[in-house]
């Protein structure tokens, strides 16, 4: 962001899938931190009535932060970048921007205890939606890209509404899959966990009783 300012082209940060996906992942990681430290500070959140606010929030941001992440890596280095396409201002960037971000999800993935559910696949699915309609009201107004092309990726172009219709289907599936394939490795994560880990549960030796029950904790 601070590059694109420099260079007088601020507003045209904020058009581009990769940016909305940092800005996606920076607020699940932020409220992934916030929320392990009140655990740690104040204890296991309950769940007697309904889950906090946080969490809830949390939990939509984490279901669409993950797969998102690995969509913007796989697209742009399978799809844009053999193209000839180059989003960022130098290649190094470009790496950090498209790489590093889907390492910071699947350490987010791999080291919390947030499930993840098939059903939630249309939250990554409605944030992409979101985007879809985005990149066409953009080119609708006029907007430019900041090569001055009426478009924002040559792959999305709305000039040419047959072949983005097909590449916009594509992009769908390879979400889907990506959300499946983070299922997949919550699954084998909860499975190692538990192998290797013993649930935090005081008992009671005369009456067997667990004096706090895990069921009652989420994070």
């Amino acid at each position: 962001m601070i590059m694109y300012g420099r260079s007088g082209m601020l507003e045209l940060w904020f058009i581009y899938l990769t940016h909305w996906g940092i800005t996606l992942n920076t607020f699940a990681t932020g409220f992934s931190v916030a929320i392990s430290a009140r655990c740690y500070f104040y204890g296991p959140i309950g769940a007697d009535f309904s889950l906090p606010w946080y969490v809830k929030t949390y939990w939509v941001l984490y279901n669409s932060a993950v797969p998102i992440a690995f969509l913007i890596t796989v697209f742009y280095w399978t799809i844009l970048y053999e193209a000839g396409f180059e989003e960022e201002m130098n290649y190094g960037l470009d790496v950090a921007v498209h790489g590093l971000n889907s390492i910071v999800m699947f350490l987010l993935l791999a080291f919390s205890s947030h499930p993840s559910r098939l059903l939630h696949v249309y939250q990554p699915f409605i944030f992409g939606l979101t985007y879809g309609f985005f990149s066409a009201i953009y080119y609708l107004a006029g907007g430019l890209d900041k090569f001055g092309n009426a478009f924002i990726y040559p792959v999305i172009n709305w000039g040419k509404p047959g072949p983005t219709l097909g590449m916009v289907a594509v992009t769908a599936l390879l979400l889907v899959a990506l959300h499946l394939a983070t299922v997949g490795l919550a699954a084998i994560r909860d499975g190692i966990a538990s192998r290797c880990l013993r649930p935090a549960v005081i008992t009671y030796i005369e009456e067997g009783l667990p004096l706090r029950s895990p069921a009652q904790t989420i994070v």
